[in-house]
């Protein structure tokens, strides 16, 4: 049998070197820019480190892990815009808006001529309540690329906020010469037309509403986002205009997923409740309610509903219902 106290020493020398080889690679991971990076390995970095940040958001997932590694790239390489861009976008992310707009305006000073990091930089600005600068960059990156329309939208809605409508009016003109089927444009041009309140606008209004909401592409990811707030808007702006009744009309005009959504369901009550239909309001948490078994909500706002409508039977059912869901529910 072999003395394993001779070979001790080597063994315990061969498992450090294995123990060190694997910290080295989590730390790599962890920190990739330990060592003094070329400029070419340090964009190889801010590759990976994009991939990661990009399927990261996508996920859902926490991407402050990765601000550690960005910023040890950038501390080596400061002269890399994508590297200052990438830092940006992820203060960005997190709610740090001054820091992100530090980075966006550092990567600009070495190199200006990228539209859409001129666009980042005014949508951060804007955040941060510097209007002139914000302005500045929107109107820089629309000069950059003046054939992308998309790079419009939020020049316009910088003008919209300060109320500037007729000049709002004419960059989403613009940009609608370019695409036709650019449904923002459509939908900031209704809000445009509500804003400036002149003689012919409500009818304005109204057609962008409806023309953002027929040019949504059917199945398109986050169109179904789009047109529940689409809808909603066109909605609220029929209440302010007196016609609750055309307002319910539009919300009921939704797919049903949408239409039975905690948020349509609020506001198609309260327009119901403008008419007087208080217990119609209750009908429609009572179908969701059949919709969703187990949501306590739902059953509570019914009978509150249908008890605001004056139906005391058909809230003590809906009460009776609620209290079958369990009485630990929330509320």
């Amino acid at each position: 049998m072999p003395d394993l106290r001779r070979h001790t020493p080597l063994l315990i020398l061969a498992a450090t070197a294995a123990v060190l080889l694997l910290m080295a690679g989590v730390y790599r991971a962890t920190r990739p820019a330990s060592g003094l990076l070329t400029a070419e390995e340090a964009r190889a970095e801010l590759e990976d480190l994009a991939v990661r940040f990009s399927a990261a958001i996508e996920n859902g997932r926490d991407v402050a892990p990765l601000r550690g590694p960005i910023e040890a790239v950038v501390d080596q390489r400061p002269e890399l815009r994508n590297g200052r861009k990438l830092l940006g976008q992820l203060y960005a992310h997190v709610g740090d808006t001054a820091m992100a707009y530090d980075e966006f305006a550092a990567a600009l000073s070495i190199d200006p001529e990228e539209p859409m990091l001129q666009n980042l930089a005014g949508t951060a600005a804007a955040m941060l309540g510097d209007a002139t600068a914000a302005e500045t960059h929107h109107r820089l990156a629309v000069r950059q690329a003046p054939d992308d329309p998309a790079l419009r939208l939020p020049l316009a809605d910088l003008l919209i906020e300060q109320g500037r409508w007729d000049e709002a009016r004419d960059v989403l003109l613009g940009a609608l010469s370019i695409r036709v089927t650019l449904h923002e444009a459509n939908f900031l041009l209704g809000e445009v037309y509500v804003g400036r309140g002149q003689e012919g606008d409500t009818a304005l209004a109204v057609g962008q509403f409806e023309q953002a909401l027929a040019k949504l592409p059917p199945g398109k990811p986050g169109s179904a986002a789009s047109r529940v707030a689409y809808a909603r808007r066109l909605a609220s702006y029929y209440a302010e205009l007196g016609e609750p009744r055309e307002a319910v009309a539009v919300l009921d005009s939704l797919p049903e997923a949408a239409r039975f959504s905690p948020e349509v369901l609020a506001d198609m009550a309260g327009y119901l409740d403008r008419q007087g239909q208080a217990v119609l309001a209750g009908l429609q948490y009572e179908i969701a309610l059949d919709r969703e078994p187990t949501n306590a909500d739902y059953a509570a706002l019914a009978a509150e509903w249908y008890e605001r409508g004056g139906d005391t039977r058909a809230a003590a059912l809906m009460r009776a219902r609620r209290a079958e869901i369990g009485p630990d529910t929330p509320r």
